[in-house]
């Protein structure tokens, strides 16, 4: 059941997310959060369709309130997409915004909320005094939301000068607090430890709290405050998600903390060189606040322009790292795999992603709260050392990448990329495109139709291929396309007496 319940918070988080960004667009018709709106809303689509087809693999479990409750759910989604139609277009018509604000609250996100309160009280092995806990902090979480969406449209068409919406605005806070103390009186002993552990009081927030209380207008951009306000969402999205984790965890006497890593994954990450040598503190610390997610084809990670909140680590499959073009175009920076972290430099200084991410092929994920990674920086040595090694080698990698892009001919590169691949898979004679030729193409820096030319100008070499499948008589014709960086890596030069890298 947990799974559910974790799939509808994930819902009403990107709902709420999809409304912000909405009010955004519409406030100020940039292309820039035009494509993030559509992006939302392609990733929103998929939760749904994954959410209703959830009792198609798990409904036998539910009992019979909680099969009357999961069907609330379809209705509740169908009757949203009817009445808001500008979904489907590519470019939302003109609308009104608060209208449209109060569609998404009152007829999604407030309905979901009920669902998930229900099916977690209707399963006995939760605890009721926790489901009211969270109940209050899902609140909490929605009116902060709310005030996303409301500052946006204040602070774009200046509407803080009006009496009735500065009342409007005020109440909301007043909201916040009440649902905040509710949830803190209700909360067991290791709700609040994980609250404690995560939560952080954004001062600039606060500091637009206070000239409100002291009747002054706020001076703040409309898209500042939507990144201020949405960084709080994702830190406040990481602990509802710990606590619905929780719920039917027994509390121990021995240890009220518990890790949702499973033991298995545990083994793999640690084994990962961005995580070896750390102290068992940062350890479990990192391991409590993290969750691990499988994602389809095509899920989106994060866009460029977003606080950049979390850190993902890569379990399996592949993330493709990206920059779209004004003509809408896509150029691939890189592509990472198992063991990776699609981390960049901005974690550092609570910055904002400076690329797009994206998954090319069905993968496993864990990630957790970037500001917690901050914070044990400042703790663990080991984990500054590893941090600093593996963004070292990532941005070697990333400039040996365009070095070749900009240095070599288009046959060079393919055959650069195909004895990568033969290094990496270590299968005799046969290498597996890993991704789409589409997204080789642009990690090459050429064509689609310029890498199928160099691809197929092998074949009088013994090269053949089928889809995704490359047989190759004798590795050796590949070899006239290493550079020291692959010879490194690469098990078979010790057998070619001809390797000039020996």
């Amino acid at each position: 059941m947990n799974q559910l319940l974790t799939l509808l918070c994930q819902s009403i988080h990107a709902f709420q997310k999809e409304r912000g960004c909405l009010c955004l667009y519409m406030s100020t018709k940039d292309e820039y959060s035009l494509e993030r709106l559509q992006q939302i809303i392609k990733t929103n689509n998929l939760l749904i369709e994954e959410i209703l087809q959830f009792a198609q693999h798990e409904g036998k479990k539910f009992n019979t309130e909680q099969r009357k409750s999961y069907d609330k759910l379809q209705h509740i989604y169908t009757n949203f997409s009817h009445k808001a139609q500008f979904r489907q277009n590519s470019q939302p018509k003109e609308i009104d915004i608060l209208q449209a604000s109060s569609l998404y609250t009152y007829s999604l996100i407030v309905h979901l909320g009920y669902v998930l309160i229900e099916l977690a009280l209707f399963d006995e092995s939760n605890i009721p005094a926790e489901i009211s806990a969270l109940s209050n902090y899902i609140n909490w979480k929605e009116r902060i939301g709310r005030e996303r969406a409301l500052g946006i449209v204040g602070f774009a068409f200046n509407e803080f000068d009006s009496e009735q919406f500065c009342r409007d605005f005020k109440i909301l806070i007043s909201e916040q607090s009440i649902n905040k103390r509710s949830f803190l009186a209700l909360a067991s002993e290791r709700q609040r430890k994980v609250f404690e552990g995560c939560f952080i009081v954004n001062t600039d927030i606060e500091e637009v709290h206070n000239k409100m209380e002291a009747d002054e207008v706020p001076q703040v951009n409309a898209k500042n405050w939507y990144d201020m306000l949405t960084e709080k969402m994702e830190m406040m999205h990481v602990i509802e998600l710990a606590l619905i984790k929780q719920l039917n965890n027994q509390p121990s006497n021995e240890s009220p903390i518990q890790c949702s890593i499973p033991q298995q994954d545990q083994s793999v990450i640690l084994d990962f060189p961005f995580f070896r040598n750390l102290s068992q503190s940062t350890v479990n610390e990192l391991f409590r606040l993290s969750n691990i997610k499988n994602y389809k084809k095509g899920s989106l990670l994060f866009l460029e322009g977003e606080p950049a909140s979390r850190i993902y680590v890569i379990l399996c499959g592949w993330v493709k790292i990206y920059k779209s073009t004004p003509d809408g175009d896509e150029t691939v920076e890189q592509m990472l795999s198992t063991g990776n972290l699609v981390i960049e430099s901005s974690i550092f200084t609570n910055d904002k992603y400076h690329s797009n991410a994206q998954i090319s092929n069905e993968a496993k994920l864990m990630s957790f709260p970037s500001s917690i990674y901050r914070n044990l920086l400042n703790k663990d040595l080991a984990l500054a050392l590893n941090s600093l090694k593996y963004l070292s080698q990532t941005s070697r990698s990333y400039l040996s990448q365009i070095d070749n892009n900009r240095l070599k001919s288009s046959k060079e590169r393919v055959g650069w990329f195909l004895l990568k691949q033969f290094i990496e898979q270590k299968n005799p004679n046969t290498i597996l495109l890993p991704y789409e030729k589409t997204i080789i193409a642009s990690l090459l820096d050429m064509k689609p139709e310029t890498f199928s030319r160099s691809l197929k100008s092998f074949k009088s070499r013994g090269l053949s291929s089928e889809k995704h499948q490359i047989q190759i008589k004798d590795i050796k014709m590949l070899c006239h396309y290493c550079d020291e960086n692959l010879s490194t890596h690469c098990q078979f030069k010790n057998n070619h007496s001809e390797c000039r890298f020996k």
